[in-house]
């Protein structure tokens, strides 16, 4: 369905339906109300979940008597299922054609306000307005059409900040703190101990798209500068199953006596395995991709390399000393393929020197 005839669908099932099911008399939201059933949406990638851990701290502490439903993605349910944040979870792919499952949930935990901290525009609205919630606040990203914001109670705007910020003023108004930036595992994981006669230096080199991926072969030049300053520092491939080729090519290009100081763990782990790993790290260096939230949230350095997007929105939030980010701008010539190959291999080894050093 093309997005014009989506939205005027979803605008007309929700305006019948609040014909016979509207909150008319509702109280104006404010920090003055109490919630006891909550309803939380982060149904997108990896990276926005964590990104959505700060906002969602900050709901549990301010009600926190509230029972809370949470909805998720299936590549996230790993990190939520069991976890004592939330008294239920739900898995949904943001797609209509599966939301009678979700709604059957909602109907019976009757949630009396929903927070949409991140989901596909459009279905999220729907689904949260068809389960009867009296409120609904929603985190709007500066794409996302403004044709269903009049079912919003309360939305966020558009701020020269970061992400997570911006998700916590939009809290604000509830009396929510907004001060506690820090991102956290809803579970517990282990951290494993850092190997002490070595440092373990990951290389992510695969990302959601390709133009957030740095060349393989900067990759293998990289690992050879930092194994002629250091031959005994390991580095530790990471990533998806689908990244198998990468570490194919990353191997053929690099010198053959140093595949014994290379480490792959790419297809080798679970999310929680890989989680305990990036604890073991000295540094991870990486595109903007979800791993690199995992280093962030875990309190492991990262140097992330960026074009176009802005890592003061996206980027490393807390912890500003054990970070660093390389971001370039986007240019008439560039290689639309992998336009980081401006960023070299010897600059980045200066940047791992830094922090290092610190």
């Amino acid at each position: 369905m093309k997005p014009k005839k989506k939205i005027f669908f979803i605008n007309a099932v929700i305006a019948f339906y609040s014909l016979f099911n509207g909150h008319r008399n509702k109280a104006a939201l404010s920090k003055d109300l109490e919630f006891k059933r909550i309803a939380i949406y982060s149904t997108t990638a990896l990276g926005d979940l964590l990104f959505n851990t700060p906002a969602i701290k900050a709901i549990k502490k301010r009600y926190p008597q509230a029972k809370i439903l949470f909805v998720t993605s299936q590549k996230n349910s790993a990190l939520v299922k069991g976890s004592p944040w939330f008294d239920e979870v739900e898995v949904w792919d943001n797609k209509v054609k599966n939301m009678h499952r979700l709604l059957k949930k909602l109907w019976a935990f009757k949630p009396e306000i929903t927070f949409i901290l991140h989901a596909n525009i459009y279905y999220d609205v729907l689904c949260a307005k068809l389960s009867g919630s009296t409120y609904i606040v929603r985190d709007n990203f500066a794409q996302d059409p403004t044709h269903l914001n009049r079912w919003l109670d309360h939305y966020s705007r558009s701020e020269d900040t970061h992400i997570i910020q911006r998700k916590l003023n939009t809290l604000a108004c509830l009396g929510c703190d907004t001060t506690d930036i820090s991102m956290a595992f809803p579970l517990a994981i282990p951290a494993l101990p850092k190997p002490a006669d070595r440092r373990r230096i990951g290389f992510q080199m695969g990302a959601s798209k390709p133009d957030r991926c740095w060349p393989v072969e900067y990759f293998a030049e990289l690992a050879t500068l930092i194994l002629a300053a250091d031959p005994q520092t390991e580095i530790v491939l990471t990533g998806a199953g689908q990244d198998s080729g990468l570490a194919r090519d990353f191997l053929a290009l690099l010198p053959n006596a140093l595949h014994p100081q290379v480490t792959s763990l790419i297809g080798k782990t679970s999310l929680t395995e890989l989680i305990q790993q990036i604890t073991t790290f000295t540094l991870l260096v990486t595109g903007d991709t979800g791993p690199l939230h995992l280093a962030i949230t875990a309190r492991t350095p990262t140097l992330s390399l960026y074009v176009g997007a802005n890592p003061r929105h996206t980027g490393p939030y807390q912890d500003p000393h054990l970070h660093k980010t390389l971001r370039i701008e986007p240019e008439a010539g560039d290689d639309k393929a992998l336009p980081l190959r401006k960023i070299s291999a010897e600059s980045v080894f200066a940047q791992i020197q830094s922090l290092l050093n610190r």
